[in-house]
């Protein structure tokens, strides 16, 4: 092997160590999270439920049953359900549910010369008068305490935003365990970056911010032209504007679960739209965790094909795949365990493999390629 070739063994060995202790310091930033508990606290602040739909009428039913049985005092509460020009049943659907629960609700359209998630929440809260906005999807459901526990957290910690975990509900098959998993992953990442002061994940699927916020960073503005990021890039502008006032709900009792995408094809065009918040943030440390992550995970493949191809355990490569590895493995067990999800640890090995090989794919094609979401064709950012 030539010079250039050691030089790039270094490279990835170095990247893999950058990675694990970036990881490292999650998961201790991790344990340091409290939890999140209602006890202390008397439900005071008027809370309005969001939710933006298209296309959802096989969802959106059990969704609204979920939050209408909550414990949270009904009068406190409201539920604001805003149609995006659904080409389905949601409008019909949305409201036979609405008017079969016993909380203050409606059902509006979001405007006939707008579409998209962000236009049809910046709807929502024209027609909502919660002091406290908390969004969810139509295709969530949420825990009982789920409003108790937001409300809650949100008295004691003062915060202006507030995200909370989303998890998959466990399907069968090797796509559904792998989904379970990773985004248990990605709740634990998305806490501890918030609890360290360099918040870079949440879901716009669980996520709560006060109203006054909301017009304070001007809503959506500046960065509504992109038709995803009303979690992520928000949060940007709330911390660039507020840093420090953005908390995580680590508490079971705030999770939300959703359903994973049902092929590998659409997987993979869930994380091309996801990889795109990243190409309009304008975040130094998004880019950087970005870049790492996908590094880290292209290097390793092109360490497995050189070991198999040349027959030969170089040492370089073999470090860094395993500190590598062990940081993956290491962030999975300490979220499986908070998720009570150990029994899915077995599929680690292909779990890691389908990491490396999907990351550094999405990582590439996400730069020119368009994609598709609810029926709407997006181009590439520019």
């Amino acid at each position: 092997m030539g010079v250039l070739f050691h030089v790039l063994f270094l490279v990835f060995a170095i990247l893999s160590f950058t990675y694990f202790i970036y990881i490292i310091i999650h998961l201790i930033s991790w344990s340091r999270i409290p939890l999140s508990v209602t006890a202390g606290t008397t439900p005071k602040t008027k809370v309005t439920v969001i939710i933006a739909v298209r296309n959802e009428e096989e969802n959106i039913g059990n969704c609204l049953n979920a939050i209408a049985a909550q414990t949270y005092p009904a009068h406190l509460f409201e539920i604001v359900v805003v149609d995006d020009h659904s080409t389905d049943k949601t409008k019909e659907r949305t409201e036979k549910a609405l008017s079969q629960i016993k909380v203050a609700s409606k059902s509006i359209s979001n405007r006939e010369n707008s579409q998209g998630k962000k236009s049809a929440i910046s709807e929502g809260i024209k027609h909502s008068s919660g002091e406290l906005i908390v969004i969810t999807d139509a295709d969530c459901q949420s825990t009982s305490k789920w409003l108790s526990t937001i409300e809650s957290e949100y008295q004691k910690s003062g915060a202006y935003m507030l995200c909370g975990p989303v998890e998959i509900r466990c399907e069968p098959g090797l796509l559904g365990r792998f989904q379970t998993i990773e985004l248990d992953g990605f709740s634990l990442l998305s806490g501890a970056g918030i609890n360290i002061g360099v918040p870079l994940l949440c879901s716009g699927a669980n996520i709560a911010y006060t109203r006054q916020l909301f017009n304070d960073v001007e809503g959506f503005k500046d960065i509504d032209h992109n038709p995803t990021g009303d979690d992520v890039l928000l949060m940007f502008k709330v911390h660039k504007k507020f840093p420090g006032k953005i908390a995580f709900l680590k508490s079971m009792d705030a999770l939300v679960t959703t359903s994973g995408v049902a092929s590998f094809k659409d997987f993979l065009l869930q994380r091309i739209r996801w990889a795109s918040k990243g190409l309009y943030s304008k975040n130094f440390a998004n880019s950087f965790v970005s870049l790492l992550a996908f590094s880290s995970n292209f290097f390793s493949v092109a360490a497995i094909l050189v070991i198999a191809i040349s027959g030969k355990l170089f040492p370089m490569l073999i470090f860094g795949l395993a500190v590598k590895i062990l940081a993956d493995f290491l962030l999975l067990l300490f979220a499986a365990d908070f998720f009570n999800r150990k029994k899915l640890l077995w599929i680690f090995p292909v779990a890691e493999l389908i990491t490396m090989l999907y990351v550094s794919w999405v990582g590439i094609v996400s730069n020119f390629s368009s994609y598709s979401w609810k029926d709407r064709h997006y181009k590439r950012p520019r």
